[in-house]
């Protein structure tokens, strides 16, 4: 299995069970707006400190990390945004809205099993 795809579809969904499982009992009680403020608000803390603090952690380690993703990432995240930001947009919610975002994420989860980034080495064409 792919690092990438260890890294952003299996770590998440084990990490964040709970509340996975939280937002998913609010919703089938007709919460939506507390399943919406679990599901958001937990992606918003790990994009805004989750990630940032790795890096300074892999710093004081002695590993050299960066937040200098790769343009596939970068576009995956960037039309996830949209796709979510498009979703809540009316405030209304119905079964195809969430079949379109699982199968986005399916999408999503597919294509970084497949996709292998280009490491530093093949930047360098020519030299030994």
């Amino acid at each position: 299995m792919p690092l990438s795809f260890i890294s952003v579809i299996l770590l998440p969904i084990v990490g964040n069970a709970a509340e996975h499982a939280s937002a998913i009992m609010f919703a089938m009680k007709d919460k939506l707006d507390i399943s919406l403020g679990v599901a958001i608000g937990s992606s918003t803390q790990i994009s805004m400190f989750g990630i940032p603090f790795c890096v300074v952690i892999g710093w004081m380690m002695g590993r050299e990390m960066d937040l200098n993703f790769q343009l596939f990432e970068t576009a995956t995240l960037f039309i996830t945004v949209l796709v979510v930001a498009f979703m809540l947009q009316e405030g209304t919610s119905n079964y195809f809205k969430g079949l379109m975002l699982i199968l986005c994420y399916l999408i999503v989860a597919a294509s970084f099993f497949v996709h292998v980034d280009p490491s530093a080495d093949d930047d360098v064409v020519g030299k030994p």
